[in-house]
């Protein structure tokens, strides 16, 4: 395949790009000391430099002061060692700036440069980030990665570092727990914000990774009790790996797995899933490494396994004798359960004690017991932080247990019936019921004082009817015999010969005797009349508009705009009367021939309007000179006493219309 550009084609680009400017960078550190805004701003660049690596998407250039990336055209036509031309634009990456897509032509091929010595601090801080490094420590594992690559984790110190290496592994050659020296691209993963998230190694093949010290097999790994694990040693502790012997107490899911050594326990992970049972005598070999409160081996690897007895529990007498020596340690402990939740990793029992609280997690398929529940838990304890202690001491601060399964959990008493929660909702239950009575008795309080006040306005009502009645009949049997005794008498005088002047006197005591029977009669009617007793002002106006009508042949029309509110009888006797001063003024002295009474509410006043088409009169003049203004001061006192406004609204010739408006008095609270 092709690889080499043609040389025309870079001269071409060059004869375009025009003449040098003052601003063009041609050195990596120039380009790589940019920041962010001034590599956006598309600076030229023109460099030379060895190839260090190619990706799919960048080559990355190192010259003699630094190292820097650009995009190519075609990312397959460079090898690592090439020597090479590039012409770009700066632009920022994700990380750190470079060029954006170049030019580029080969040289010629050579070695790459050898790398610079990095260690641990040097790579997490990016100090040569994308810069050829050399790294050296000991292989904890090596296995395949995706897409045919290897991922090796190599231990640099304390701290263990990926290098992922661009062709799978070697089937014939064993890199576990030997020396080497590596050699790629210091590289990583970044986020959104342009950080460095995880520090890696990116190396080509395995030519680049050098062994400086082999190791011994699995089975010839110096052997060391539990109680050795990164214990003081004059020497210090080494890197390499130790073997070591347990009997497994428990084995999760996955690589994790719990060892006790006579009354030492410690955690293993595995650096490749493998399946145990409990009580098997097994014999590891691996890495000693801090596991938060207490020493463990990772990246262990199976030497020898034999079958054995599941060990016995560390009987715990109570929460708080949990201590830091119970890490990692098979434990059985009673306490009570309060409670109970799910978590994406299964179950959490919340235990506790007369002196303390921790949590239990259980395997997502087993049920927890009822809370309240005395209960005894068998489980891996687990030191999950450490407080300071006396002098130079730390100990354990907070402290959980991990089941191993159902039969971990033991009920051995069940919760009594009056639980808490139970308890809690009985009381809410009373709770509801006595608001719910509260409620009932204010509601039957206001139903009572309804029927109370309807029950006393019907006695009052009953009482005022049979009254009025009884001075109907009174005047009935006095006053109205007693006019029509008069009347008779009158008329027998009419038959006399009379002079003139007694005829005239006849005649005008005749028609006021007749005008008083008249009179006397509707009061009568008016007394026996219930709907002003009842408060229904809208039949007691129609009553007497039929009244009316039927005494001058005149047509009395009325109008209700209901609802209508009930009123005191005085209320509605006023208003009554009132109308009916109106409809007689009409028919007397303004030659009315239609007369119509309108009653309604508006905005919370009661509207009572009477309207006629007779000849109404001129407003300016004064009452005392107007026929019927007595009428009208009646109808005006009435009005004052019932705190309400009258207009007369007329004009010569066209009509009169009386308008009473009386405020009404607030609905009543339902709780008043």
């Amino acid at each position: 395949m092709q690889r080499r550009l043609p040389s025309f084609f870079f001269c071409a680009v060059l004869a375009l790009a025009g003449p040098a400017s003052a601003q063009v960078l041609t050195k990596a550190i120039e380009v790589r000391s940019l920041n962010r805004t001034q590599a956006d701003q598309g600076l030229e660049a023109r460099l030379r430099g060895t190839v260090v690596f190619v990706e799919t998407s960048a080559v990355f250039v190192q010259d003699e002061t630094s190292t820097t990336f650009f995009r190519p055209e075609r990312a397959d036509a460079f090898l690592p060692g090439d020597e090479i031309e590039v012409q770009g634009l700066t632009r920022m990456g994700l990380f750190l700036p470079g060029l954006g897509l170049a030019t580029a032509r080969v040289l010629r091929h050579g070695e790459r440069p050898p790398g610079i010595p990095a260690n641990y601090d040097d790579l997490v801080s990016a100090r040569f980030h994308y810069q050829r490094v050399a790294v050296e420590g000991v292989v904890h594992t090596v296995a395949p990665l995706d897409e045919g690559r290897s991922l090796l984790r190599l231990a640099m110190g304390s701290r263990v570092i990926d290098v992922r290496i661009d062709v799978p592994p070697e089937s014939q050659r064993r890199l576990v727990d030997t020396r080497v020296r590596i050699k790629g691209l210091a590289s990583g993963y970044h986020n959104e914000r342009r950080q460095l998230v995880q520090a890696h190694v990116r190396a080509i093949d395995w030519a680049d990774v050098t062994v400086l010290d082999p190791a011994l097999p699995a089975a010839q790994a110096p052997l060391i009790s539990a109680g050795e694990l990164l214990a003081f040693q004059v020497a210090g502790h080494g890197e390499r790996r130790v073997r070591i012997t347990g009997v497994v107490t428990a084995a999760f899911a996955g690589d994790r797995i719990f060892l006790r050594q006579d009354d030492t326990a410690f955690s293993v992970r595995l650096w490749a899933p493998t399946a145990f049972n409990v009580g098997d005598k097994i014999e590891i070999a691996g890495f000693p490494e801090m596991d938060g409160f207490s020493a463990s081996v990772v990246d262990a690897e199976l030497v020898g396994r034999g079958p054995g007895l599941p060990p016995a529990p560390v009987e715990i007498s109570s929460l708080e004798k949990l201590v830091g020596l119970h890490d990692s340690q098979l434990v059985s402990v009673t306490a009570t359960l309060v409670d109970a939740f799910k978590t994406d990793g299964g179950t959490v029992l919340v235990l506790q004690d007369s002196q303390r609280t921790l949590q239990a997690r259980l395997p997502e398929a087993v049920v927890a017991p009822p809370a309240g529940s005395r209960v005894r838990v068998t489980a891996i304890c687990r030191v999950e932080s450490s407080r300071p202690g006396n002098g130079f001491a730390t100990r354990a601060g907070v402290v959980s247990l991990r089941a191993r399964g159902a039969a971990d959990i033991a009920v051995l008493e069940s919760p009594p019936w009056w639980t808490v929660r139970r308890l809690g909702a009985i009381l809410a239950v009373l709770g509801a019921v006595t608001l719910l009575a509260g409620l009932w008795i204010v509601v039957l309080r206001v139903q009572v004082r309804r029927q109370t006040t309807a029950l006393r306005h019907r006695i009052e009502s009953e009482a005022a009817l049979e009254e009025r009645q009884r001075i109907a009949r009174e005047f009935h049997d006095t006053l109205e015999q007693e006019l029509a005794g008069v009347s008779l008498r009158l008329d027998a005088l009419a038959t006399r010969e009379l002079d003139e002047s007694g005829r005239s006197l006849a005649a005008t005591s005749r028609h006021l005797v007749t005008r008083i029977q008249s009179e006397t009669r509707n009061l009568i009617s008016d007394l026996r009349d219930p709907s002003e007793v009842a408060g229904d002002l809208a039949a007691a106006l129609e009553g007497a508009a039929a009244r009316l009508a039927a005494d001058s042949g005149n047509d009395v029309e009325v109008e209700i705009v209901r609802p209508v509110p009930r009123l005191p009888a005085g209320t509605v006797h006023d208003l009554r009367m009132i109308a009916r001063e109106s409809v007689t003024n009409a028919l007397k002295h303004a030659g009315a021939s239609a007369i119509k009474i309108r009653l309604g509410v508006e905005d919370g006043v009661l509207v009572l309007c009477v309207s006629d088409d007779g000849r109404g009169f001129d407003p300016a003049v004064p009452a005392a000179d107007r026929r019927g203004h007595f009428g009208c001061a009646g109808v005006r006192e009435r009005a004052r006493k019932l705190g309400a406004e009258v207009v007369w609204r007329t004009a010569p010739g066209a009509g009169t219309t009386v308008r009473v408006s009386l405020p009404l008095p607030p609905a009543p609270s339902l709780y008043a």
